[in-house]
């Protein structure tokens, strides 16, 4: 067992790094991604406030997951903003590889075949260091299915499919809004295997144990338990969308992603492994391997009806962004048909050395070779998208720093008392510059002083008139209405108003020259309240990336971290099944139990930053290893477990 532990480690370790290795390449010195900047204020205010107040209680997984690495690593939420959405990739590969199983007969070590095509090609899409709750959401939901697909060749509701609930709950979590698309593929699963489950009722299964049953369970326990926690706990909006974007940038984006699919090259492949799958579809439901298998099928084939109709309404009406459906079909059908082709490679140049070599060893060896080879082909696509085209730098370095100033203005203010920042409604953003200008600012703020934060965005003559600013655009003052409303009922009491000088340069220039704002800090103007006892000093610049080694150590930690949290649990969940199955989704159980002991630590009040995120992990894990050697779980096969 300690082989394949290593071996999954060593994958991890190298598809993470082959990721990081584009911040000394190219210099950057803060996370990448438009929503890092996201993800980490709201990661250390949930980790020292609790959910709720600022939008936390929505979709709040990644903040919960997050607060308790960092509380255990002892990094900050910056620090494990470069490398945890890295870690994410591999775990989303490995989980792939245990669906990638059901799809038919394997050899003990094929499954890295599947770890490598989707670690190398995600790079193409912008789930890697952008879309990171995505991602976390799309490891946890292959992750369950593969556990589905085991339940479904078992014929029975029992520790699997309660794995599958518990991963789906997690990925719920993680991102509820795209599990409304996890439930859509369901739908057309159900729809597919009624024909084999009217036939399997008829011959004496109980309808709940059927295909269609056993999905339809798993949507109705996922959902019932969603809801109820997102009303009764979490008491969070169903809808979590904070802003939305430019409606004209669908179509560039999407145009954007099919390019770095490289299509000539990988279309052609992925199209060889679908014929692979078609032949070797059985016709008619025989033993738990056949039955796993047909379900695994169409199970990819309704996601890709779900995804491809996602792309067609979305080219159609701009009502939905088609470039987040392209990344679906690339994670999971596009993958795994590459998977399936080099494998086929791979067995092809078996046989033919075989016949012609006459010697066995000799035979496999060039196989081997011909899908490694095969592989690092397939990187091609991901590494040219990631390193050409990939999420950039969006923090404002500058902006940053200054705002670190200003938080030492807002720590010396009474609590709760507010304070506003004036912005330019203008960017490099867009219609998303406001928000992403107000994100940078909170990333520097105290934790414990967020609510007190607050955004103006326009001149301050309006601002100090109480009047609501107007550019002229019509989308932009529209992205700006929500920051006015916010803001209007606090501006009678004449707030402490700041301007910083890398979000509002005109502004800034009009405030000092003009209106007799005071610059208290570099490229910091108090356009009005109480001024500071002395001049704010200057912060550094945050040095969050680490080197090459310590990435190394860093992704090793975090894979470990999650490995141990959900090893456990995957014992329990995935009983009598091959270690590799067990390997595969531990790192997502590790997730998936964190963020619902963390959700139930943090609402019963105990925060998670320091021992309480400490406690919270060691209690999940041991929990979870507790019940494995209570339930006395033997690593023995299982029905559809492959013979070596």
């Amino acid at each position: 067992m300690l082989l394949p532990i290593l071996v999954a480690l060593g994958l991890g370790v190298v598809i993470a790094e082959s990721y990081f290795l584009v911040y000394p390449r190219h210099g950057y010195r803060l996370p990448l991604g438009f929503d890092s900047s996201w993800y980490v204020w709201r990661a250390r205010y949930v980790a020292s406030q609790g959910i709720g107040p600022l939008g936390t209680s929505a979709r709040p997984g990644h903040a919960l997951l997050s607060a308790i690495l960092g509380s255990v690593t002892g990094r900050s939420q910056l620090e494990l903003a470069v490398v945890f959405p890295l870690v994410l990739v591999s775990v989303f590969a490995l989980a792939l590889a245990a669906f990638w199983e059901g799809l038919g007969n394997r050899g003990t070590w094929d499954w890295i075949i599947p770890v490598a095509v989707a670690g190398a090609l995600l790079g193409t899409t912008r789930l890697v260091s952008e879309n990171v709750a995505n991602l976390l959401n799309l490891a946890l939901v292959i992750a369950g299915f593969a556990l589905v697909a085991r339940a479904v060749a078992e014929e029975r509701l029992g520790r699997l499919f309660w794995g599958a609930v518990v991963l789906m709950v997690g990925a719920g979590l993680a991102h509820w809004v795209f599990l409304g698309v996890i439930a859509g593929i369901l739908g057309v699963a159900i729809l597919l295997a009624i024909p084999s489950s009217i036939r399997h009722h008829g011959g004496g299964t109980p309808v709940v144990r059927t295909e269609a049953g056993i999905l339809g369970s798993l949507a109705i326990a996922t959902g019932g338990l969603l809801l109820a926690t997102v009303a009764a706990l979490l008491k969070g909006p169903l809808a979590t969308f904070e802003i939305r974007e430019d409606t004209r940038r669908f179509m560039p984006k999407f145009r954007e992603d099919l390019r770095r699919l490289v299509i000539p090259l990988v279309g052609p492949v992925a199209g060889v492994g679908a014929i692979g799958w078609a032949k070797g579809a059985p016709d008619e439901d025989g033993d738990a391997r056949t039955v796993g298998r047909r379900f695994s099928l169409r199970l990819v084939g309704a996601w890709m009806l779900v995804s491809l109709t996602g792309i067609a309404y979305g080219v159609a009406t701009r009502r939905l962004p088609p470039h987040r459906f392209v990344a679906l079909i690339v994670a999971v059908p596009l993958a795994l048909a590459l998977s399936e082709a080099a494998l086929m490679l791979r067995a092809g140049a078996d046989r033919l050395f075989r016949g012609r070599l006459g010697r066995e060893t000799a035979a496999r060896m060039f196989g081997v070779a011909a899908a490694a080879l095969g592989l690092v082909i397939l990187t091609i696509p991901g590494a040219l998208g990631w390193y050409h085209h990939g999420p950039g730098l969006w923090f404002d370095e500058k902006g940053l720093q200054q705002a670190g100033s200003a938080a030492g203005y807002v720590r010396s203010l009474p609590a709760e008392k507010p304070v506003v920042f004036l912005v330019d409604p203008l960017g490099p953003a867009g219609v998303l510059s406001i928000p992403l200008k107000e994100r940078t600012i909170r990333v520097a703020m105290p934790p414990d002083r967020q609510t007190d934060v607050h955004v103006y965005a326009g001149e301050p003559r309006a601002l100090l008139a109480g009047r609501r600013s107007f550019v002229g655009r019509d989308r932009v003052d529209a992205a700006a209405l929500p920051y006015w409303t916010d803001v209007r009922p606090l501006l009678r009491a004449k707030p402490p108003v700041l301007i910083l000088d890398a979000f509002a340069q005109d502004e800034f220039a009009t405030a000092v020259n003009e209106l007799g704002a005071r610059e208290i800090g570099p490229g910091v103007a108090l356009l009005q309240g109480p001024s500071p006892a002395r001049t704010l000093r200057q912060v550094p610049l945050p040095t969050p990336v680490p080197g090459v080694g310590g990435s190394v150590l860093w992704v090793a930690v975090l894979l470990v971290l999650l490995l141990v949290a959900g090893w456990g649990w995957a014992s329990v969940f995935v009983p009598h099944s091959p270690a590799r199955i067990r390997i595969a989704v531990a790192p997502a159980f590790g997730a998936a139990t964190l963020m619902i002991g963390s959700l139930l630590t943090a609402k019963s009040g105990i925060r998670l930053a320091g021992a309480g995120g400490v406690v919270t992990f060691l209690t999940m894990a041991a929990v979870g290893l507790g019940l494995a050697h209570l339930l006395r779980v033997r690593p023995e096969e299982d029905l559809v477990a492959p013979q070596d």
